[in-house]
């Protein structure tokens, strides 16, 4: 009966005592015939339920291996206490078997009832684990039970668990920020490689023993170390101060992300510094993309009007590039006070599977110097880039092309020349605004914040925010404005167009419609800003009643559309 029960609360089924479907062990049918008396039949249930538990644990910790680093560990630690309980019985055996005071189940129970409590917590643990993914954020389920419980032995317990789990994160972290290696085989790491191959956080993933900052920084970090061993450009310094990171213990892992942080901020700021070359990435790009010498692509745009014009197959396209890369450079040249090495870093293409003319598919491409490039000019970085630089294209050649008509339109009706006058107030002022208003702006804070910090990783966060504030103020992130500006562009181009040729014999009739669809374009732009204006507050209005102020600075526009629009009601 005494090894029956031994063996049982080792959690291995018997011929007394049987493990049921449900998991739990029970007593077969007669036990109570064989001389216990009621104390013993009430002590015996507790101690089912330890068998119970020390089964279940024993079926967790000994399952197939699983595709997780956080779930091996704690099988592992699981294992440990279950074996440490079952070598406690051993000792219950060996004592009974040599004469011991040990009488009996009354005696089984007392010696171990020590382990009851924590057997119970350790199933508690092991059911809620069991109802999650395997990976990092293990930590935080195992915290959660290590905190809510009152009991020292079992809050050893749980901290032992914990500070496993926290050493499979100790070394994804150092993997990460002294190799750039990722040690995530089953994907469970907080930072992950997404579908262009860049390295992202998941947010959801990063355990509460870091914060989002501390994660950003061992982002960068990595990243940093990347990009140098790519380039066999890590010095003798650089794998030195990581022996020394490796010998921190990982209590201290604020202590070792902000050192290596630290660390690669200074090393890649002295990089970026070196011969000048943020400074020049960084001049080329507000000349060119952000058009500060506009003067580069107004001549540009003279050279180049016959390429662009119309439709065109791949074949034209391929026959044409030549003869558009040599125009942007006999521009570049001539308005640029640059290097020659630092212009033929720029490239002009035109997208082949993108729809509409020429000048709605063109690109720059600009091969920025190593390591700016792969950590602040990213492709991503650059499509948002391109996105303005395109409608500051637009723009310009749409200024060139009114301006240029002023000898045709001397002798023409009002109705001509007030709308050539309107066309060119708004798209003059909404280049003027994104210039001077927006980019001038943000450019002078950006400048401001890089002369406080010789940090690569505060300039990066500095050129972002300038880039995000950008593209937020010009609304590229706003379809319903981007479609206006489109067709205000598109209907300026075909006011100019009517005096390309000679002009159709329904000239004013032609005028007049384009008339009507200027109101209507003015209509919607001025109910889609003030609807913005509405809805935003503090320093986001600004930018839209700057806006605003320029295109309407007397009323003139908005106090015209409701007249006719008044004349329209009473007719």
């Amino acid at each position: 009966m005494i090894r029956e029960m031994l063996f049982m609360l080792s959690g291995q089924p018997g011929a007394l005592f049987v493990l049921t479907d449900n998991g739990q062990f029970e007593m077969c049918s007669g036990i109570a015939d064989v001389g216990l008396c009621q104390s013993e039949k009430e002590i015996i249930k507790p101690l089912l339920k330890i068998g119970s538990n020390v089964a279940f644990l024993s079926n967790f910790a000994e399952e197939i291996k699983s595709d997780s680093l956080y779930l091996d560990v704690v099988q592992q630690s699981i294992s440990k206490y279950v074996t440490e309980f079952q070598e406690e019985l051993v000792e219950i055996e060996i004592a009974i078997l040599e004469g011991s005071e040990i009488l009996g189940i009354t005696g089984i129970h007392s010696r171990i009832m020590p382990f009851t409590l924590q057997l119970e917590y350790l199933k508690e643990l092991v059911d809620a684990i069991k109802l999650q993914k395997g990976n990092c954020l293990l930590i935080d389920t195992i915290q959660h039970y290590r905190d809510h419980c009152g009991v020292s032995r079992i809050i050893a317990t749980f901290q032992e668990i914990y500070n496993t789990c926290l050493k499979v994160l100790h070394k994804q972290l150092v993997s990460w920020m002294l190799f750039g290696k990722l040690l995530d085989p089953y994907n469970e790491f907080f930072i992950q490689v997404d579908d262009s191959k860049r390295f992202v956080i998941t947010g959801e993933m990063i355990p509460s023993c870091l914060t989002v900052s501390l994660a950003q920084q061992v982002l960068f970090v990595g990243e940093s170390v990347v990009a140098l061993t790519e380039a066999q450009d890590l010095s003798e310094e650089d794998w030195e101060f990581m022996g020394k990171l490796q010998k921190i213990p990982f209590e201290n892992v604020v202590e070792i992300i902000q050192q290596c942080r630290d660390q690669m901020a200074k090393r890649l700021w002295n990089l970026v510094t070196e011969k000048d070359r943020l400074n020049r990435s960084l001049n080329m790009i507000l000349n060119t993309f952000l058009m500060k010498k506009g003067d580069i692509f107004a001549y540009f745009i003279r050279q180049t009007e016959n390429i662009f014009d119309g439709q065109f197959s791949s074949a034209q396209l391929a026959s044409n590039q030549f003869a558009l890369q040599q125009r942007l450079m006999n521009s570049l040249k001539k308005y640029l006070d640059e290097d020659e090495t630092e212009i033929e870093r720029l490239s002009m293409n035109i997208t082949p599977d993108t729809p509409g003319q020429g000048w709605d598919r063109v690109f720059l491409d600009y091969k920025t110097e190593w390591p700016l490039g792969v950590l602040i000019f990213t492709p991503e970085t650059m499509e948002t880039y391109n996105r303005i630089f395109r409608l500051l294209l637009n723009l310009r050649r749409i200024q060139l092309n009114l301006n240029g008509l002023w000898k045709n339109l001397a002798l023409l009706d009002k109705p001509v020349l007030e709308l050539r006058w309107n066309l060119q107030h708004i798209l003059i002022h909404l280049s003027q605004y994104i210039q001077i208003d927006v980019i001038e702006v943000q450019k002078s804070i950006m400048d401001r914040q890089i002369d406080q910090c010789h940090d690569f990783d505060k300039f990066r966060a500095a050129h972002a925010n300038f880039l995000v504030v950008i593209a937020a103020q010009t609304f590229l992130h706003v379809p319903a404005m981007q479609a206006c500006f489109k067709d205000l562009i598109h209907l300026a181009l075909k006011f100019c167009g009517l005096f390309k040729n000679d002009r159709p014999k329904a000239f004013l009739s032609v005028v007049a419609e384009l008339n009507l669809e200027f109101e209507r374009l003015m209509q919607l732009l001025f109910s889609l800003l003030n609807g913005m204006y509405q809805q935003s507050s503090g320093t986001t209005m600004e930018p839209i009643a700057q806006l605003l102020l320029r295109l309407d600075f007397n009323y003139y526009l908005t106090e015209g559309l409701q007249r006719k629009t008044n004349q329209l009601l009473e007719i």
